[in-house]
């Protein structure tokens, strides 16, 4: 097997990764932690219906994951294979964390139609963002 020698990260370039990748884990971790918490108890969603909101964007976001991954393998760009895409999507990452949050007044079925697809597209955008810097 022959072996490509390894270069050196500098301090800095490490320091520039961690840092990207802990903005991201982040937004992550504090939807993990919160958001069922959050549509239950402020957003005053059904738990059950809240509990069909964080599974089905679970499914798609699983599934959209393993596509993320083949699709950044595929990239090519002047910038690299994974840069493009941690720039493209970090802002509408965000954005989607943001309105994750945001409790405007719908309904009860608005409410729920709301929560679903803001925590869709937020788990459509977390595999834009997060897994180029992982691979």
């Amino acid at each position: 097997m022959n072996q490509q020698p390894s270069e050196k990260l500098s301090v800095l370039e490490k320091i520039g990764y961690s840092l990207g990748d802990l903005a991201a884990n982040l937004i992550f971790q504090t939807l993990m932690a919160f958001l069922a918490f959050f549509y239950t108890d402020i957003y005053k969603i059904p738990a059950s219906k809240a509990s069909l909101v964080m599974l089905t964007g679970g499914i798609v976001g699983a599934i959209f994951n393993l596509a993320m991954g083949a699709i950044a393998d595929r990239t090519v760009t002047r910038w690299g294979k994974f840069r493009p895409w941690v720039l493209w999507t970090a802002i509408p990452f965000g954005v989607m964390a943001l309105l994750a949050f945001s409790t405007p007044d719908l309904g009860d079925s608005g409410k729920f139609l709301y929560a679903l697809i803001t925590y869709i597209f937020w788990w459509l955008f977390t595999p834009l963002t997060i897994c180029p810097i992982l691979l």
